[in-house]
């Protein structure tokens, strides 16, 4: 067996750009260059796998794939003489419109409308001009997007505007970001202590006005972009369906960020300690549930947005994360929260299955922003603080509900993808 291995620049925007041996024909080329730029886009290891077999399957190519969010392998051809490719990239988040381009591109390449060396240039198209937000775009969707998420977490109008300016810091601090680093993996850190920092700040000062603020809530909405919730729903969904290898590495650094945001809240709460005095603990005030409600289209929007999903896309997302969190509040009330969730899970996989058959493109494009809105991601940042907090066993606890969410949601997803399963897709 003759192995070719190429080397990529560890970064996100050039993932694909390598090197591919002679030796492999057109459609092993774009099977190559597929499956890196799907990997870039943020696909999971079983969707992915999936995708590519099926579509090596239909253009007649002999192939097998391995992917872990560090390294994909793809060998190509009989066992006995099979030459193996092997990509060194580097994990990523979900990029819905990149995504939807590129299931675009395997359905014109698979019918035969395009052959694979026009996919191939599609696909070299795409990587050379990625569609990236503009610095105030992005600011402004993590200014919206804590600001709403603030009320999911039971916070009244203070938290709203104290999470979308935390929120807003930490866009901020990710354009800021690659100025500054000298390349060490802190970001996660440094953007939690600079929440806490903003969402203290504005705690004491509340407190001199006495109005109620919780720092706590803040602090959350305004790191919530950063949450690894969905990390963990995604690892015990690839563990479920055998995926050892890539939902391990998921889980260890889904479990690493959490780590690395509980110490950057603890750094942030004792320099506000030091320059505000002792921050008050405060219990926020909740809204009524009609202004959730009347909230929610714009808070999906906002992941949508986050998500980078294309604009006629929206209101897709828009009726899906609506039947998700009100399909998991019924089931709440009806069974509690752990198959209250299974349950939301279970509708947001259904009518994205159905959604994405009728408008032909990834499921993925309304499933990630709906499972967003009921994955676990805060239950584990409030387990990781009370352990670091002193409090073992409430902290355990909580860690025990959130692996127990993240389970429920994956079952959830798991039966909805298992009813009348069709082609293999995103």
């Amino acid at each position: 067996m003759t192995t070719a291995q190429t080397h990529t620049d560890p970064s996100p925007s050039t993932p694909t750009d390598v090197a591919y041996p002679a030796s492999l024909g057109s459609a092993e080329r774009f099977v190559m260059a597929l499956a890196g730029a799907l990997h870039a886009a943020g696909a999971p290891a079983h969707r992915l796998e999936e995708m590519i077999e099926n579509i090596t399957m239909q253009l007649g190519v002999a192939s097998v794939i391995f992917s872990t969010p560090t390294m994909l392998m793809l060998g190509f051809g009989p066992d006995e003489s099979q030459r193996t490719v092997m990509l060194r990239v580097v994990p990523t988040e979900v990029h819905l419109g990149r995504l939807d381009r590129l299931d675009n591109i395997a359905r014109h390449v698979v019918a035969g409308t395009w052959t694979t060396e026009q996919g191939y240039a599609e696909l070299d198209r795409l990587r050379q001009h990625p569609k990236r937000q503009g610095p105030l775009g992005l600011v402004a969707t993590w200014f919206s997007l804590s600001a709403g998420v603030a009320l999911f977490f039971g916070g009244g109008w203070l938290e709203v505007a104290a999470g979308g300016l935390a929120g807003g810091t930490v866009g901020a601090l990710s354009l800021a970001w690659p100025r500054v680093t000298t390349g060490a993996p802190v970001f996660e850190l440094l953007a939690a202590a600079a929440a806490s920092l903003v969402a203290s700040a504005m705690t004491v000062w509340c407190a001199s006005e006495d109005l109620h603020l919780s720092s706590y809530v803040a602090t959350l909405a305004g790191v919530v972009g950063l949450l690894p919730g969905m990390t963990l729903t995604v690892a015990v969904t690839e563990l479920a369906t055998r995926h050892l290898a890539s939902g391990t590495a998921r889980a260890t650094a889904a479990a690493t960020t959490l780590l690395q945001m509980a110490v950057g809240v603890v750094l942030g709460s004792k320099i506000a300690d030091g320059l505000f005095g002792v921050v008050p603990t405060m219990a926020p005030d909740a809204l009524p549930t009609w202004v959730m409600l009347a909230a929610l289209p714009f808070v999906a929007v906002a992941l949508g947005t986050f998500c980078c999903a294309r604009r006629e896309r929206m209101i897709p997302i828009i009726v899906v994360c609506a039947l998700g969190f009100l399909g998991a509040r019924f089931g709440s009330e009806l069974f509690g929260p752990e198959l209250g969730a299974a349950f939301g899970a279970f509708v947001v996989g259904l009518t994205s299955r159905v959604y994405g058959r009728i408008a032909r493109c990834p499921q993925l494009v309304t499933l990630v922003p709906a499972t967003l809105l009921i994955v676990p991601g805060s239950f584990g940042f409030q387990s990781v603080s009370l352990v670091l907090g002193a409090d073992v066993t409430s902290g355990m606890d909580a860690a025990l509900r959130m692996l127990l969410l993240a389970m429920a949601i994956a079952a959830g997803l798991l039966v909805a993808q298992a009813i009348g399963r069709g082609r293999p897709s995103l």
